[in-house]
Formats: C-alpha cells, structure tokens, sequence
C-alpha cells in the first residue's frame, strides 16, 4: 500500500512539473547521419563512437557539451543519430572515438559537421537549435584515417 501510495505521489508530481523546474523532457535535438569514409581503415583498436556538440571552443566546463549516450553503429557505414540538446548555438559539433580499454579522450575528432574529408577542407558551421525544434541534416563525414594513436594496440 505505501508503494502504491507512493508511485502515485510521484506520477501526480511528475505531471505537475514544468520546465522552470527542470523536470520537463526536453523537445530539441541534434539530428543527422555519420558517414565513415574508408570503412576498410576501421583500426581494431576503436572500440566505440560518439557524437558531442560544444557551445564554445575550447569547452570550459562539461555545461558547455552535450554528448549521445550510446554510440553509433559502427558496422555500417551511414549511421543516423540523435542529441537531445537545449536551445543553444552550437559552435562544434562532431564525431569523436574512444580506444579499447582507455577513457573517453573528446580531442579524439574522426570529423565534424562542415569537414570535407575527400579535400580536407573545413569551416566552422554553428548549429543552432531553438527550443522545441529539430535541427536535421547535421551530417558528420568520419575519415578512419584521423583515427591513429601512437600508443593504440600496445598491450591489446
């Protein structure tokens, strides 16, 4: 009876919370499609990729990144994703990958939104999002090339 009581408290509190509070979910995203360019250089020391959007570069704190929760798939070689982001002008944003059996490094960049891996040339292009919106078509073209580290696959 008292977790009945209880489950039902906080449905009505859940319900009677707004976005003041910060109990609200939140309706803005980052939306679009990593595309790895040269599938067949995956190093086998990537264990995972994951999308971060920076609202200031250098980020100064973990306030200013937002980042997925789980990776993208790494067996295809387009792979959509999404970010639920706050409203905000993202300066940054782009695909970063993490070695087997190290910590997530966020200056591992495989590419970013307005990087062209077959020229290499790049710019810059904020993302806005406003609130309650959907920014789409933030595609992230990946070269398995800029994944080399010096130290990968010592000791794996």
């Amino acid at each position: 009876m008292v977790r009945l009581c209880f489950i039902a408290l906080l449905s009505a509190v859940m319900i009677s919370c707004d976005s003041p509070l910060g109990l609200s979910t939140l309706e803005s995203e980052i939306q679009g499609k990593v595309i790895f360019i040269n599938p067949e250089l995956k190093p086998d020391y990537v264990e995972a990729v994951r999308i971060v959007a920076a609202v200031q570069i250098p980020p100064q704190s973990l306030g200013d990144v937002i980042f997925t929760y789980s990776g993208v798939d790494l067996s295809s070689e387009r792979s959509d994703y999404r970010i639920p982001a706050p409203p905000a002008e993202y300066q940054l944003v782009a695909a970063v990958w993490k070695q087997k059996g190290k910590a997530w490094n966020y200056a591992n960049i495989l590419g970013f939104y307005g990087f062209d891996p077959v020229t290499y040339d790049f710019e810059y292009i904020p993302v806005h999002v406003r609130e309650n919106s959907l920014s789409q078509n933030i595609d992230i073209y990946c070269d398995w090339t800029l994944a080399y580290t010096a130290d990968a696959g010592a000791g794996d």
